[in-house]
């Protein structure tokens, strides 16, 4: 089976979360082709909280992993396409691994480090450290915020956030291949203006892929207003 990162609108407003899941499955497959392929399911919910968007865990079935998001009708007009598309990058990252799975032992769950047996893959590891504060949701799942800040896979969304190198080089640790490194740190708005309006060419792979398959998962971070 072909790999290659998808997605399924389950429910939408105004075509926006379809414009921002092509620009987001369009900036991870530029980078890795994943081990296995990955259907992200967006959809949208009814809420007069302030939670923004929410993900939840990872599940698969038949060797397609799949990974929902939701995003808050009552916030969709706010963002334009790149902004939604930022976020999904992000939940993106998380269904890779980055969070879950493989990701919890590669680290020291007190310092946040990285264990040295995986320098040697990716030397950058030797600089980063996990966030290992602020409870469920971010803990153990992120860059270390104080350190990071504007980083995509931060516990916190910023305005401009920015993409380190080593964010797509670690994937290769996930067992994913990784088929263009990133040179340097970039602007996340700039890598989405490069993948923005790219002709998808595998559409026939898309459409072997069950893309509707579906079942309850837990809450796995919440973005708030």
């Amino acid at each position: 089976m072909n790999t290659l990162i998808t997605y399924d609108i389950v429910s939408d407003k105004d075509g926006k979360l379809k414009d921002a899941s092509k620009i987001a499955c369009n900036f991870w497959n530029r980078f890795i082709i994943p081990k296995t392929p990955i259907v992200i399911r967006l959809g949208t919910f009814k809420s007069k909280g302030f939670v923004i968007a929410r993900a939840y865990k990872p599940y698969s079935n038949k060797g397609i992993v799949y990974g929902p998001i939701e995003f808050n009708v009552k916030y969709l007009d706010l963002y334009d396409a790149l902004d939604i598309a930022g976020t999904v990058i992000h939940e993106i990252g998380h269904t890779l691994g980055m969070g879950w799975d493989k990701w919890m032992d590669m680290f020291d769950r007190y310092t946040g480090e990285f264990k040295p047996g995986y320098w040697e893959e990716v030397p950058d590891l030797q600089d980063m450290t996990v966030e290992t504060e602020f409870g469920p949701g971010t803990q153990y799942s992120h860059w270390d915020e104080k350190e990071f800040n504007l980083e995509l896979m931060t516990g916190f969304k910023d305005p401009m956030e920015e993409v380190l190198p080593v964010t797509i080089a670690v994937m290769r640790l996930l067992e994913h291949t990784v088929i263009e490194e990133l040179a340097e740190l970039t602007d996340l708005d700039e890598l989405m203006q490069q993948t923005d309006g790219v002709v998808f060419s595998r559409a026939g792979d898309v459409e072997k892929l069950d893309k509707s398959y579906s079942e309850e998962a837990e809450i796995m971070e919440e973005l708030y207003f």
